[in-house]
């Protein structure tokens, strides 16, 4: 009886051991990033089954969001750091840059650097020039972290950067016939790839401020003159002043997240929208 008991005490002992050990031992991710569209472009060239760790997860506010205790502990053993760069993103100027600063071997990617960037607007990963750009940027440095892979990179790389052309060319033919279309967001979000495409966004907050009364008659005036019947809107954003414009046009709220990390297919779904609901405005 005593030795019937001792058995599974004694498995019981060496399973929490294995455990405690496991835990210890569990790695941390070699690459972080700030958000979850530059992960799609780490797992696209590294690799699907990379292990990348995302500072801002989906669903949270960049502008309010803090990293966790253990995001900050993968940050702090991470050998390569891709970062969004825009001088106005905050997160990166709270919580990533004054470690960077001190610490030279961690390897970075400036997703920013050298673009034409926008004074206000960090949502520069929604064009896909900046992010054929950083593609090749993150090419170079993973190559540098894995370099007995670097022929693997670079061929996944060559696929990648088909795949955004690609996309890029079923963009113009798809926007190209609406140039100077314009389309209404609650949130400004959209410039860089309005810009890409030529086509214009008119944002209902500025600055994450509510607009005032004489703002919103002025945004009813003007989507009713120039026919807007679109209006995009982030999931964590919802407002009443939104509800009052979309009654006042007869518009289309359509629910978009610029940090779906399924980048390509985000992007070619707004495409296609925004194709749709031009077309839709023209025969009105």
């Amino acid at each position: 009886m005593k030795n019937t008991i001792k058995i599974p005490i004694i498995l019981l002992i060496i399973l929490m051991s294995l455990f405690i050990a496991s835990c210890e031992i569990a790695p941390t991710a070699d690459i972080c990033v700030s958000i979850p569209p530059q992960a799609y472009l780490v797992k696209r060239i590294a690799g699907a089954e990379t292990s990348v760790s995302i500072m801002i997860p989906p669903g949270a506010a960049p502008p309010t969001y803090a990293p966790t205790a253990s995001q900050i502990r993968d940050f702090h053993e991470c050998k390569l750091y891709v970062k969004n760069g825009h001088p106005d993103f905050n997160f990166e100027k709270m919580h990533i840059d004054p470690y960077l600063a001190q610490h030279p071997e961690i390897l970075t990617v400036d997703m920013a650097k050298e673009q034409d960037i926008m004074p206000g607007d960090v949502h520069i990963w929604l064009s896909p020039k900046i992010m054929s750009d950083a593609a090749e940027r993150i090419y170079e440095q993973l190559s540098k972290l894995y370099p007995k892979r670097k022929n693997e990179l670079r061929s996944n790389l060559d696929i990648l950067l088909r795949d955004i052309g690609k996309l890029d060319m079923e963009l113009h033919a798809q926007l190209d016939p609406f140039q100077g279309s314009q389309f209404l967001t609650l949130h400004p979000s959209w410039g860089y790839f309005s810009r890409d495409y030529g086509i214009q966004q008119i944002s209902i907050r500025h600055e994450n401020k509510a607009p005032s009364t004489k703002e919103i008659m002025h945004l009813i005036e003007h989507a009713k003159e120039t026919n807007i019947h679109i209006i995009f809107v982030q999931k964590e954003f919802s407002s009443e002043q939104l509800n009052v414009i979309s009654r006042a046009i007869n518009a289309k709220i359509i629910t978009l997240d610029p940090l779906n990390e399924s980048w390509l297919n985000n992007i070619r779904t707004t495409g296609k929208t925004l194709a749709k609901v031009f077309s839709e405005q023209q025969t009105r």
